[in-house]
């Protein structure tokens, strides 16, 4: 199946990597505003030509400021596309996304591509039937240079409560937020999220400021305790080691596409997923 990227920065990348060592996938065509002659897929600086490569899929890895408006170009062109989290800057532009998929008919699916990580995968399925008591989500790392249009909780905040619900398979009922800014006065960089679901409670902690990138959940049960490590892939249950898919996020999430793309059953984020966490966030930002 053809696919081609709209934004070749750091997750733009990410995704041309591990597309181009997946057989089920043909790179048709990259966009970006500066041009790259270095690359060995048809490129462009020219949306409208880009376009014109008719690809199957499309995936949108640009800043979250620039959704909005090349949603409605990408629309009329390609029935099949994801848009990097998060998926607009508020809830007025994601209603607006989510309205122009419905009028031109285009399987939409958004970025959360930690759903795919092996350890969630694994977890999610060992959780079946099980009563969740309680969450417990980390994740720090240094300060990113690279990020300018939005703070903690939109660029990882975002994750981690689409995590709680996929998870969990309830809706997050409340939240409470404590938050700093460190570097940056119009951002935060330091927040904690005390979550409510309908039958657990929840607490998310994100970090800007941390030497080290980490990044856990700590999961209990009624009947067991789980510990899963995002980076390393593994998932620990009452101390003893659970078998993960041995790939990455981001193959895990091309396939789920592909299988979008053919009307088959997969784990992909929706606009209405990217809602209900935006839908927190503005209580805040």
């Amino acid at each position: 199946m053809t696919i081609g990227i709209i934004g070749l920065g750091k997750m733009g990348q990410n995704h041309l990597n591990e597309l181009a060592k997946n057989p089920h996938f043909q790179i048709n065509a990259l966009y970006d505003l500066k041009q790259n002659h270095t690359l060995n897929y048809p490129f462009f600086d020219n949306l409208n030509d880009f376009l014109k490569q008719k690809s199957d899929i499309i995936i949108i890895a640009t800043p979250t400021n620039s959704h909005l408006e090349l949603a409605k170009e990408v629309f009329a062109h390609s029935k099949t596309v994801l848009i990097e989290k998060p998926l607009a800057l508020n809830l007025e532009q994601i209603t607006a996304i989510s309205q122009l998929a419905k009028k031109h008919e285009v399987k939409l699916a958004v970025g959360f591509c930690e759903r795919f990580n092996p350890a969630i995968l694994s977890l999610k399925k060992d959780l079946a039937s099980q009563k969740i008591i309680s969450i417990n989500i980390q994740r720090f790392s240094p300060y990113p240079q690279r990020i300018t249009d939005i703070g903690i909780l939109q660029d990882l905040s975002v994750h981690d409560l689409d995590l709680l619900s996929f998870l969990s398979d309830q809706k997050i009922i409340d939240a409470k937020l404590l938050a700093k800014s460190t570097k940056n006065p119009a951002m935060y960089s330091e927040s904690i999220l005390l979550c409510q679901l309908e039958n657990s409670i929840a607490t998310i902690h994100q970090s800007w400021n941390s030497t080290q990138k980490l990044r856990k959940i700590h999961l209990i049960t009624q009947d067991h305790f789980y510990q899963a490590d995002l980076n390393d892939f593994s998932l620990l249950k009452d101390a003893k080691s659970i078998s993960t898919p041995h790939h990455t996020p981001l193959f895990a999430q091309h396939q789920a596409l592909l299988s979008l793309a053919t009307n088959q059953s997969h784990h992909l984020a929706n606009a209405n997923d990217a809602y209900k966490v935006q839908e927190i966030l503005e209580r805040f930002i």
